[in-house]
């Protein structure tokens, strides 16, 4: 793996997009207002595959500060180009909120699937068992996303425990994990395989966005190949 830059602060370069969350009124976890992983008309919806009809919602944590230090792309991570995005204070308190929001929003709609992390990471035990717990609760809940943690690594052994039990509900690939069937790599660490891992479609514009796709949770065998943001 890289090593990190031990001088690059565990921060985003954007404090001030920090957000408190003793002063956020809004909820933590957004419908989803970026075109590459849905259409911006009307509320963000899967559209193919076995969560089709489901409402996306995002949540954004701050970069690096929620992160391994031995993330690939510690020192590059996109979060450097994103100066605008809030970054929502993670802790016992935004796990609260997490559990009210969903109680709502699986209740209003058919089904909801939550993109973890636009920015960030998994940061402690207690916060991967939310996800648990949700997931357990609700049967109308997926999530999709990446993880930083190396799979052998005690959060990336947590992440893989809640994979085990939920498959596609729960598709949270680790990024930057060469052997790991079920990886995300960028396009200088590897090159597509036929049968072991494909291009990612958005980007190389087989389809819209990721709303029209659905290849990040369904192939489950193979590994998604990410042109560097």
């Amino acid at each position: 793996m890289k090593k990190a830059d031990i001088n690059k602060p565990a921060a985003t370069m954007y404090p001030k997009a920090r957000r408190s969350l003793a002063d956020y009124k809004t909820g933590v976890l957004k419908f989803s207002k970026n075109n590459k992983i849905a259409d911006k008309r009307g509320l963000p919806i899967i559209r193919k595959g076995i969560f089709k009809g489901y409402v996306i919602l995002t949540l954004t944590l701050e970069e690096r500060a929620t992160c391994p230090r031995y993330c690939y792309h510690w020192d590059t991570c996109y979060g450097n180009n994103m100066a605008f995005a809030h970054r929502i204070e993670h802790g016992p308190e935004l796990e609260k909120r997490i559990r009210a929001e969903l109680a709502e929003h699986t209740r209003l709609y058919k089904g909801v699937i939550v993109r973890l992390h636009i920015l960030g990471d998994f940061y402690s035990p207690a916060y991967v068992q939310l996800w648990d717990d949700m997931l357990a609760k609700y049967d109308n809940l997926a999530v999709w996303g990446f993880t930083g943690h190396a799979p052998a690594s005690m959060l990336g052994q947590l992440v893989g425990i809640v994979r085990e039990k939920y498959g596609q509900r729960f598709s949270v690939r680790f990024s930057d994990a060469l052997d790991h069937n079920f990886a995300a790599l960028s396009e200088e660490r590897a090159a597509p395989v036929p049968g072991k891992s494909f291009a990612c479609p958005e980007q190389t514009g087989q389809v819209a966005n990721c709303a029209s796709c659905a290849a990040c949770w369904q192939a489950q065998d193979r590994q998604v190949i990410f042109a560097t943001h």
